[in-house]
């Protein structure tokens, strides 16, 4: 039930801010998020759109599925570390590729599909897919646009090897 006074007050809050927003010359714009109006690929079976809540690091992300806080490891690819606990693990080629995927994601409006493999899941606990994007109007591979870039290493995860030797073959190129 909605309780009318804490609504009543969340209005004079907004209104203040707006008032004070304006008086300093700034403008607030509302916009919607758009859905992507790139066409999906037709030979993959993917799910979503989920919403990205954040980059974790290069191949680590944290998704809504069905309304749940989920990590999502991309399949086929490792990173350089950037965000372990042992910080001696840390790399400054992790970061540059972490900071890489954020700059996709908020050209793609953090909104991402998955494909998933033969295991759905690691010994961690996390959900194993591959990520696709609205990547400058086409929606393709997370993964493949890492691996072009230079900045991940292609890798199998127990029988989730798809794309091994496509993966492997742009890692090669990249270097």
């Amino acid at each position: 039930m909605l309780n009318i006074r804490f609504y009543k007050r969340m209005v004079a809050v907004v209104s203040a801010f707006s008032i004070a927003l304006a008086a300093c010359g700034c403008e607030i714009i509302l916009t919607e998020p758009t859905e992507t109006e790139a066409e999906l690929p037709s030979d993959v079976d993917l799910e979503g759109p989920y919403e990205v809540d954040r980059v974790v690091d290069g191949d680590t992300l944290i998704v809504y599925i069905d309304g749940q806080r989920t990590r999502v490891r991309l399949i086929g690819i490792n990173t350089p570390e950037s965000v372990a606990e042992d910080e001696s693990r840390n790399t400054e080629e992790g970061v540059v590729a972490s900071d890489f995927v954020k700059e996709l994601m908020d050209e793609a409006g953090y909104e991402v599909w998955l494909e998933y493999d033969n295991e759905r899941y690691d010994q961690y606990d996390r959900t194993l897919a591959y990520v696709y994007i609205d990547y400058e109007g086409e929606v393709v591979m997370l993964e493949r646009i890492i691996l072009e870039e230079g900045l991940a290493e292609a890798v199998v995860y127990g029988t989730n090897d798809r794309y091994y030797d496509e993966f492997r073959d742009l890692e090669e190129d990249a270097s």
